[in-house]
């Protein structure tokens, strides 16, 4: 029918094979010419590549390839791309097609493993290669960016004069707003004209006063900016200034290629194109703004609602299908990343047993700013060991903020003796990520609880998947709102001044999907068994209660003083 669908349907429910396998047999029957299954994170692209390995043991014949970002699968230490500086781009062109007909004739699931093997064997570039083999396959596996990115897509299938009957599955689709808003948006700061110039302006007096139209358009702007931030109508001058700067300095650069500050004049290019690429798409879904910051003094071209430019891109394909656990409000969602409520949408019940997963609401409890202080700090630490004292196992506990997470860990420090607290920390790398999980996952001290400090909407909320006893709890503490900032204020006053629903739409909805995320970590298979505890009494105003999925109709209201008890009854139970 080449409409869009959305899908709410709970972790474990299978969720990729239901959206993977019709996308598949419609393809087989000639409704579609390729799949692209589009994701956030590393993790999901290797449920997928699972969901396929599962259907060609079933008999499919079908071919499909993983993309990897060029900086995470490059070789060498520096990602430059030329035959001085890298052994793979020296004679890659004569090398390619022998080793692209090598992968597409011997292998039906060319994961990054087979890329990089491959690329070893042949001594060529991998991410160039996959590119090429995109063409031959069946299925893309890949980051949004390569399907949404207007400086990323892929240009072989999706520039303007390239249109297909491409599927788009959308995994955790959740994650696509904010990524779009930021795909979309353009920032300059009036610091970086005055550097580049001070590097390049001595080289060229066009490139120069170039700079310094520019600048003094940003002057202009910083001078009446007389509060944090002012929004603008319009960018005037400023923006047939940067087409002239972007003309000046491409024409600097393919004349000064061994120019000494080539890498710095390169990433402001970068910089000065895609303002004028996303000028371009200014419509009344953008807000203009300047701002003071610590960087300096930006001004920013907002992508309030991406639905629109994510609209273009997917009318590049036939049909986009939208799936989360997490797609509550469903028209929240549908308006941002589809443009029309009229879209098609299926909301997926659990399967799970209620009885198996106990959902208690905190009453005596907030994470309210004006209630941040050692008291409220107490209280919530009362409950994390009334969870524990309850029963001995593996928990989640999920904070508001870093900050808030410290000031309540310090108040453990003296509790040692039947527990083990492990923090998320900011800048975690891999090897962090997986030592945190890899402890959970282990269990080796039955004899003590293992507790895991995070933060909503971390690395650790969402993506991961602890069955069984390796996570019997989460402890989720607030309402996961974001904090008040600039982008959240224009938000609000821009949903406000449309449909009255501001702080819906530029906090509460964003923060309960970090909530749904962070419960969803505990029941994950038919056989799991765990508790979930919401410590913030905002989650008994009906605005929460509203959006709250089907499954959790069941809540029941509790205190510090009576949690222990359900706790033990429903384990006993």
């Amino acid at each position: 029918r080449r409409k869009n669908l959305f899908i709410q349907a709970p972790t474990g429910t299978g969720k990729t094979m239901a959206v993977l396998y019709p996308a598949v047999k419609a393809i087989g029957e000639g409704l579609g010419d390729k799949l692209f299954y589009l994701t956030a994170k590393t993790i999901t692209r290797t449920v997928a590549e699972q969901a396929f390995s599962i259907l060609e043991e079933k008999g499919l014949a079908f071919r499909s390839i993983t993309l990897t970002a060029k900086e995470k699968i490059c070789f060498c230490e520096e990602t430059e791309c030329n035959p001085v500086s890298c052994p793979y781009a020296k004679g890659h062109f004569d090398r390619v097609n022998d080793a692209v007909y090598d992968l597409i004739m011997n292998y039906n699931e060319i994961t990054r493993d087979v890329i990089e093997n491959q690329s070893e064997k042949y001594m060529v570039c991998p991410f160039e290669m996959s590119l090429d083999v995109s063409l031959w396959v069946d299925a893309v596996i890949c980051d949004y960016n390569y399907a949404f990115d207007p400086h990323v897509y892929l240009k072989r299938f999706f520039s303007d004069t390239e249109k297909g009957d491409y599927v788009f599955l959308v995994d955790e689709a959740h994650n696509l707003v904010d990524r779009a808003r930021q795909m979309y948006s353009a920032s300059v700061y009036k610091e970086d004209f005055l550097s580049i110039k001070k590097l390049a302006g001595n080289y060229s007096r066009k490139l120069s006063r170039a700079l310094d139209r520019c600048n003094r358009n940003l002057l202009e702007y910083k001078r009446v900016c007389d509060t944090e931030y002012m929004t603008l109508e319009d960018d005037g001058d400023f923006a047939v200034n940067m087409q002239r700067l972007g003309e000046e300095l491409t024409s600097f650069m393919e004349k000064n290629a061994d120019f000494e500050y080539m890498k710095e004049l390169s990433e402001f290019f970068f910089v000065v194109n895609h303002y004028n690429s996303m000028r371009d798409e200014l419509d009344e879904n953008y807000i203009i703004y300047t701002e003071h910051t610590e960087r300096g003094f930006m001004l920013r071209l907002f992508c309030v609602n991406p639905a629109g430019c994510l609209g273009r891109r997917i009318a590049m394909g036939r049909s986009a299908v939208f799936y989360s656990a997490t797609l509550l409000p469903v028209n929240y969602y549908k308006e941002l990343l589809g443009g029309s409520r009229e879209e098609y949408a299926v909301y997926a019940r659990s399967p799970f047993d209620a009885e198996k997963r106990l959902l208690a609401i905190g009453s005596d409890v907030t994470s309210r700013y004006t209630r941040r202080n050692e008291a409220e700090y107490i209280r919530i630490r009362k409950y994390i060991l009334s969870v524990i004292h309850a029963k001995k196992g593996n928990y989640l506990v999920f904070f508001p903020s870093y900050k808030y997470m410290q000031d309540v860990a310090e108040l453990f420090d003296e509790i040692t003796d039947n527990v083990d607290i492990m923090m998320q920390h900011q800048n975690m790398n891999e090897e962090d990520k997986e030592e945190f999980l890899g402890r959970f996952e282990a269990n080796e001290n039955k004899d003590k609880s293992l507790l895991g400090f995070g933060v909503m909407g971390g690395v650790f909320s969402e993506g991961i998947d602890l069955k069984n006893d390796c996570l019997i709890g989460t402890i989720i503490v607030g309402t996961g709102l974001p904090s008040i900032n600039t982008e959240g204020e224009l938000l609000r006053r821009y949903y406000d001044e449309k449909e009255n629903c501001g702080y819906e739409y530029a906090y509460m909805y964003p923060g309960m999907n970090k909530v749904l995320q962070a419960a969803g970590r505990v029941i994950r298979t038919v056989d799991d068994r765990g508790i979930i505890i919401l410590l913030d009494d905002r989650f008994l105003k009906r605005q929460y209660l509203n959006i709250f999925p089907e499954e959790w109709r069941d809540y029941r209201v509790t205190d510090c003083n009576k949690i222990e008890q359900e706790i033990l009854d429903f384990w006993l139970d």
